[in-house]
């Protein structure tokens, strides 16, 4: 034990312990900080759909719908060719030959 004793020093090796609790303890700190930061962030989600609640109970209080509105809108403008639709007559015989016009082999 002696031996033991010699080599390692006992007050270096209290400051490290000491240094190492220390440090362990700001580690702590930090942590529970940045748990309690992502408690809050995730928390705010709710706010969120609390504050929607509220914008929805203000529209129905004067009279705006919204929800039933949108599924009466049209999905594409009508009058306008689908982009399928235009070019679905060329030929491939078609194509190669406005290549060579172009000068693309």
């Amino acid at each position: 034990m002696q031996t033991v004793n010699k080599t390692m020093d006992p007050q270096k090796t209290l400051q490290a312990m000491q240094n190492f609790q220390k440090e362990n303890m700001k580690m702590e700190m930090t942590e529970e900080m940045m748990n309690d930061t992502l408690d809050d962030i995730f928390d705010e989600s709710a706010d969120e759909e609390e504050s929607q609640d509220i914008v929805n109970q203000v529209l129905d209080e004067i009279g705006i719908e919204i929800s039933g509105k949108m599924a009466n809108a049209p999905a594409t403008a009508k009058g306008l060719p689908a982009a399928s639709t235009s070019k679905a007559g060329i030929t491939d015989d078609e194509i190669e030959r406005q290549l060579k016009a172009l000068g693309v082999d």
